[in-house]
């Protein structure tokens, strides 16, 4: 685990996501958003300001599934957007000392998922080099550990990072971004799209490597960003 705290980085990525939430037009919150194919910008909003709402509240069953989420678009949808910021500036610190200590660390990488969600959606595409992307990327290649084949990743700036079976030479490589690790992991991308990601060695390391990438998704569609 990366040295910085669940609650540094919950705390990150929630005001990044309400700094540029309050930028939005109110054509921009009813726009639809591609990455959330059921939800608007405005629905979005709802589920993220839902999540340490419900926290906190104790509301809890079903955490993450799909009616968990639509309960919070449906019980936020008449409420003002600047009243659902407000709410969530009041309860972001409190929500994030709790998932730190219980360890739970997918808040943070789904609230900046969904901001950026809501640029690609309206056009509004930036913030793409932070610290809450760079702890994405080694939080994320951690779940690979498992794969039975070692795969070497290099990053934008050459850094370099090996994923997959340690113990042996890595069969498949991969050029990629931090950026696309974070949304192309977390089901920002089809299947398609990841295999034209830049990818060298041994085809069935390749595949190996492929079948095990998609911590959510694929997508159905293609997202360009």
């Amino acid at each position: 685990m990366n040295e910085r705290s669940i609650g540094t980085r919950y705390s990150e990525a929630v005001t990044s996501f309400v700094d540029f939430a309050r930028t939005l037009t109110p054509e921009e919150w009813a726009m639809h958003v591609p990455c959330t194919p059921l939800w608007t910008a405005r629905d979005v909003l709802s589920h993220v300001a839902g999540v340490p709402d419900d926290g906190l509240a104790g509301r809890v069953d079903g955490a993450a599934t799909e009616p968990w989420t639509q309960s919070q678009v449906e019980r936020n949808a008449g409420l003002p957007v600047d009243e659902l910021l407000d709410r969530l500036m009041s309860q972001y610190e409190m929500f994030g000392a709790a998932i730190d200590q219980m360890g739970e660390g997918r808040p943070p990488f789904d609230c900046h998922s969904h901001e950026h969600d809501i640029r690609h959606a309206i056009g509004r595409p930036g913030n793409r080099d932070n610290a809450i992307i760079h702890d994405a990327g080694e939080t994320l290649l951690s779940t690979l550990a498992g794969l039975p084949v070692g795969v070497a990743i290099t990053y934008e700036d050459s850094t370099t990072r090996q994923a997959g079976a340690a113990e042996a030479a890595a069969a498949a490589t991969l050029s990629i971004s931090r950026f696309e690790v974070f949304r192309s992991r977390l089901g920002r991308r089809t299947l398609d799209q990841v295999r034209a990601l830049g990818w060298g060695g041994d085809a069935e390391a390749i595949d190996a490597v492929i079948a095990e990438w998609f911590v959510f998704g694929p997508s159905d569609i293609e997202i360009d960003e």
